[in-house]
């Protein structure tokens, strides 16, 4: 299969109301706004970030003691940015009661900046918010903030309101920065996590983004869940690789994927997908991040890969998988990883014949299952195929997994006797392929 890489990588910056793009009243955007700006930011070098998957359980208490304990004592109080959310008030205040719970005891301030009116507040109109991350005295009033957090929602309400109409930072954002490279942690749930990387993908599902040609206008919350792929200008907290959420559930390898073969810098070509409940602790001082919580995190490294020319059918060839669990660390600069448990290669667990295909009547659906069980932990199997496709169009792609030279698998009880695997450097290639399915005969 004879690849291109991709020359290019196009991005678009969104702005709200009043901030170079109008609104539909269904609340899409009628237009993209201009091009990625000329916009530099020197990444911080100290500092931490937390990213979450989104649908963080209140109970999780790695993810929240890693939060409280990464805020600076110099630096006591917490700020929440609650942008994204369509229910700005509820969703901070919730936050907020989950980090009292786990045993922070300062200062805990909303900052005003929202776009959607939260109607558990009778009093309060929290769509006015729209203007407040250009407030300078807000701004100003960060000065001893140690912990930043984003909620959920959706992504664009956050670049939209922080970021200036030539992409540039606004006040409260330039100070949120201001704090990280004074050693603060940044934060951010499902939408405050996908802004975390300077391309941020702001809509699309996964098949939708490998069959279909990528867009350029934002259609809503909606297109995220199926849409085609758009990619926009985040924040760039994180200065290396593309960050996706909701990652196993929504089955969105496909689209971090495709956002990949976009680029032809180094920096965006490696994709983060963290699972629900999950997080990465980025430490920006050491170029490392450690997983934590429930899922996983899967690392998507397009270096090395060819991917199509974006006007043919996307495929890539010699794209290269990790699978990490939690406790285990990334250096993202050295691609070291330092993971616990026993060495599956030649010490497999299982040899039996996985079956080929698709289907919900598959086993071993997340995909760290999928190159656990069925194929590192597998000794009868090297290379293993998962089909995906439209039965209304026919279009599909099919997924080969390859254990090669370089692999290398890891088992280890995780929480009582449940199964966790983590997974090194998987063959990756994404084939284009047509499908049609029709009734066995009686």
């Amino acid at each position: 299969m004879k690849l291109w890489r991709i020359a290019s990588l196009s991005l678009f910056v969104f702005a709200l109301v009043g901030a170079g793009c109008s609104s539909k009243s269904d609340g899409t955007l009628e237009k993209v706004a201009s091009a990625e700006p000329d916009v530099t930011h020197v990444a911080s070098e100290s500092g931490r970030l937390l990213i979450v998957g989104g649908a963080l359980r209140s109970d999780n208490r790695d993810v929240y003691r890693a939060f409280i304990e990464s805020i600076p004592p110099q630096l006591p109080s917490v700020a929440i940015v609650p942008a994204a959310s369509g229910r700005p008030a509820h969703y901070a205040q919730q936050f907020a009661d989950d980090l009292r719970h786990f045993g922070f005891a300062g200062d805990i301030r909303v900052l005003p900046i929202a776009v959607k009116d939260d109607a558990s507040t009778e009093s309060v109109d929290e769509s006015l918010w729209r203007d407040g991350g250009n407030d300078a005295v807000l701004a100003e009033a960060l000065a001893d903030v140690g912990g930043i957090w984003f909620v959920g929602g959706d992504q664009t309400r956050i670049t939209g309101t922080l970021l200036g109409p030539d992409g540039e930072d606004g006040p409260v954002l330039a100070a949120i920065r201001a704090q990280l490279s004074r050693g603060a942690v940044v934060g951010g749930t499902s939408a405050g996590a996908a802004i975390m990387s300077k391309t941020m993908i702001a809509a699309g599902d996964s098949l939708s983004a490998l069959t279909l040609p990528s867009v350029e206008v934002y259609a809503g919350m909606d297109s995220q869940e199926s849409g085609q792929l758009l990619l926009a200008r985040g924040l760039a907290f994180l200065p290396f690789g593309v960050v996706d959420q909701h990652f196993d559930r929504k089955a969105r390898l496909g689209r971090l994927i495709r956002a990949l073969g976009f680029s032809s810098d180094a920096a965006s070509q490696v994709g983060y997908g963290v699972d629900e409940d999950t997080a990465l602790l980025v430490n920006l001082e050491n170029k490392t991040m450690k997983v934590l919580g429930a899922g996983n995190l899967v690392v998507a490294d397009g270096r090395t890969a060819q991917f199509a020319p974006e006007e043919g059918p996307f495929a890539a060839e010699g794209l290269r998988l990790s699978v990490l669990s939690a406790g285990d660390t990334l250096a993202w600069e050295t691609g070291k990883v330092t993971i616990s448990g026993s060495e599956t290669p030649g010490n497999e667990a299982f040899g039996y014949h996985a079956t080929q295909g698709a289907g919900i009547a598959l086993a071993n659906q997340r995909l760290d299952h999928l190159l656990g069980f069925s194929l590192l932990d597998n000794r009868e199997v090297r290379e293993l195929r998962r089909y995906a496709f439209n039965d209304e169009t026919g279009q599909g792609v099919l997924f080969q997994f390859q254990q090669t030279e370089q692999s290398r698998g890891f088992w280890r009880y995780g929480s009582g006797t449940k199964d966790q695997y983590s997974i090194v450097d998987v063959a990756l290639d994404v084939v284009p392929v047509a499908v049609t399915v029709t009734p066995a005969s009686s």
